[in-house]
């Protein structure tokens, strides 16, 4: 990774989410859950017991607990996969927002 690689992504406010996302995949299609991470204005992080694959594309769920916003939805594009260590039956996946609804 590039300086400047490395900038760029910090230029970004993360926010923890700590909380459950709704994913939801079309082929096949089926809906999963997964355990929120990291969320920036560009892309998320998560923890999921179900595998997918980079470059598959998502829609994303955060419900909102305030009445007044409402839940945070987004197609997104799959960038990494990897195996946690400790736990090979979960995954830590990264994904890159394509569109913010």
């Amino acid at each position: 990774m590039t300086n400047q690689d490395y900038e760029e992504k910090r230029n970004f406010f993360r926010m923890r989410v700590n909380g459950p996302v709704k994913i939801e995949r079309q082929d096949p299609a089926e809906t999963f859950h997964a355990e929120g991470l990291d969320l920036s204005a560009s892309g998320l992080s998560l923890i999921s017991d179900d595998i997918v694959t980079e470059g598959e594309i998502l829609q994303i769920s955060i419900k909102s607990h305030n009445p007044e916003l409402a839940d945070f939805v987004a197609e997104a594009k799959v960038v990494r996969v990897q195996p946690i260590e400790e736990q090979p039956e979960r995954f830590n996946i990264s994904v890159k927002f394509t569109t913010i609804y």
